[in-house]
């Protein structure tokens, strides 16, 4: 008989986990660490799990390492905005926060509908931290094991259809975040007592890898559902959302030269009620949690998991977890995944105004103050503002007695460029 083959080890991101007393580490203590702008051991990796990355300014390493000095260390934030949806006074604390208190002053829109701070030096941070609170916001879960920020179709106040659908994914968001105390313990002034935390949907070592969900309202894809692992494709019915198709297993990301990593379609799970959302979501993540690859963070994915036990094992799971039965897929179909660019008339009469944002980098150029611009603009209008998953900004919920007005800030500033069609 041939002997039983021992499991693997388990990856260095497992005992780190394991080991952070529910994500806390010893991130309180280097915050007053004065000798270096960096947190030091597991807290490099831990900060991610409360948003942030720790980088280095490339361009002056050489100078500074000549100096004998360390790198000039800092801090890149992302904010955690389901659906890309904020107001015009969320906006203008972040934009004054960048000016004052980063080392770039711009504002940078990402793929995943939301935006990031660049260049936060370690004195700075608790401040960062309290003055998003302050509007709000927050940047728990957006890197780390654990689901990220909840992507949505752009403009959903363009139908009765998109706005339920972005409520969805604020639920869905809402209800995946990791339920420890530390982010508000450390960076709010929470209130400290012994760890009573519980993590009942991620668990006490979290998820074996990132994961990312999308409500997705057809015909527009442009949150590009196959690129990620949990999918809620909204299906109406006389205009009202009614349920989801649920697709799983998405994902885009490779390693060139290694054959075991590869991208793969999302599967087609199959439909559910909309009541029954969170249910499924949980029950998606929870399978994830458990069965994923642990051992090797280039094979940890949910579409590895898939491949390896089978879609139609992993959909029983998840329906055991659920227990609920999918219903059989409903018909949809996609016809767009862009940006519509230029003024789009929505419900109530109001317009939406999509403006194109090379790169997502909002910052005074020479010939363009683009963010300038879009302060002047958030300073009169009474909407909200979206950010897309192609990094784009939409001014939304525009009535028609300012839409002239909106137009001739963005022209004056430079958030409308003529080279892309409006």
């Amino acid at each position: 008989m041939s002997e039983k083959q021992p499991n693997p080890p388990l990856s260095d991101n497992e005992r780190l986990k394991g080991q952070s007393n529910f994500l806390r580490g010893t991130i309180e203590a280097d915050l007053k660490d004065q000798l270096t702008g960096g947190f030091n051991g597991d807290n490099f990796q831990l900060i991610r799990f409360h948003g942030m990355y720790q980088q280095d300014d490339r361009d002056l390493r050489a100078e500074r390492a000549e100096q004998k000095l360390e790198p000039l260390i800092n801090m890149m934030l992302r904010c955690r905005l389901p659906g890309g949806i904020i107001t015009p006074a969320q906006w203008l604390g972040i934009d004054a926060f960048a000016a004052e208190h980063t080392l770039y002053g711009s504002i940078r829109l990402t793929t995943r509908q939301t935006f990031q701070f660049h260049g936060v030096l370690k004195p700075d941070l608790k401040q960062m931290h309290q003055l998003l609170h302050k509007l709000g916001l927050d940047s728990i879960a957006t890197a780390g094991d654990v689901n990220r920020n909840v992507l949505c179709s752009a403009n959903p106040v363009e139908s009765v259809l998109h706005q339920q659908a972005y409520q969805w994914a604020k639920k869905i968001s809402e209800h995946l975040l990791p339920k420890t105390r530390a982010y508000a313990e450390i960076w709010l002034d929470g209130e400290k007592r012994e760890t009573t935390d519980q993590e009942p949907i991620l668990g006490p070592t979290y998820l074996p890898r990132k994961f990312k969900t999308t409500v997705v309202v057809p015909p527009l894809n442009d949150v590009d559902l196959h690129a990620n692992d949990l999918n809620f494709v909204a299906i109406s019915d006389n205009g009202q959302l009614v349920g989801f198709n649920v697709l799983v297993g998405g994902g885009l990301a490779m390693t060139h030269g290694d054959n075991s990593t590869y991208p793969r379609k999302a599967s087609e799970f199959g439909y559910i009620a909309a009541e029954h959302t969170l249910a499924f979501a949980e029950a998606v993540v929870g399978t994830q949690r458990d069965w994923g690859n642990r051992s090797n963070r280039k094979n940890a994915k949910t579409k590895y998991t898939l491949e390896r036990v089978g879609v139609d094992v992993f959909k029983a799971e998840v329906e055991r977890r659920a227990g609920i039965k999918f219903e059989p897929i409903r018909p949809y179909h996609f016809t767009e995944r862009g940006d519509r660019f230029g003024w789009v008339k929505g419900v109530e009469n109001r317009w939406h105004l999509t403006l194109f944002i090379e790169n997502g980098r909002i910052l005074d150029y020479p010939d363009r103050a683009l963010k300038t611009g879009m302060a002047e603009i958030a300073r009169i209008h009474k909407g909200d503002f979206r950010l897309t998953a192609n990094q784009n900004l939409i001014v939304a919920g525009v009535p028609t007695r300012d839409k002239a007005k909106i137009e001739a800030l963005a022209r004056r500033y430079g958030l409308i460029n003529d080279g892309v069609s409006q």
